[in-house]
């Protein structure tokens, strides 16, 4: 049986300077034209996949933020094969708005989107962010995420 061939990944950079956490000044272009730039760069390189990161507040250097799910879309229609992967934090999308919205980017780029569901490890976020009322579990933990979603 032959070997898959390896698979191919990059973190966008859709944060300013959020790749890493470091008091090294960070000076990552998180603008939509150098991310463009980038995911073409990397599809016609061979990359297959390129994971949007979510942020909602600042920090760790990463003062400004594109929205996952839209900028990952974005990133979608610019390209032709690159499947693109949003993070998503459950229980701040209803899982219907989610489902809509990711059915609607899958079709428009031809089955090329994905979700990635993250439970956040920004303790400062995690805590202030609308989704603390309803779940009483600490962020991280693996009862955040949601059971399922009606049909």
């Amino acid at each position: 049986m032959p070997a898959e061939p390896v698979k191919l990944a990059y973190w966008v950079p859709n944060v300013s300077g959020g790749l890493v956490t470091s008091k090294i000044e960070q000076r990552t272009d998180w603008g939509y034209d150098h991310n463009r730039e980038l995911a073409v760069l990397a599809e016609n390189n061979g990359f297959d996949y390129a994971l949007s990161q979510v942020r909602y507040m600042a920090g760790y250097g990463a003062e400004y933020q594109h929205e996952s799910t839209s900028f990952s879309l974005a990133l979608l229609l610019a390209t032709q094969r690159l499947k693109v992967i949003a993070a998503v934090h459950p229980g701040l999308w209803h899982p219907g708005v989610l489902a809509k919205l990711g059915a609607t980017a899958d079709h428009l780029s031809n089955g090329r989107f994905a979700v990635n569901v993250v439970p956040g490890w920004f303790k400062g976020e995690s805590a202030a962010g609308p989704w603390k009322a309803n779940c009483p579990n600490p962020p991280g933990t693996p009862d955040r995420f949601p059971r399922g979603a009606p049909a």
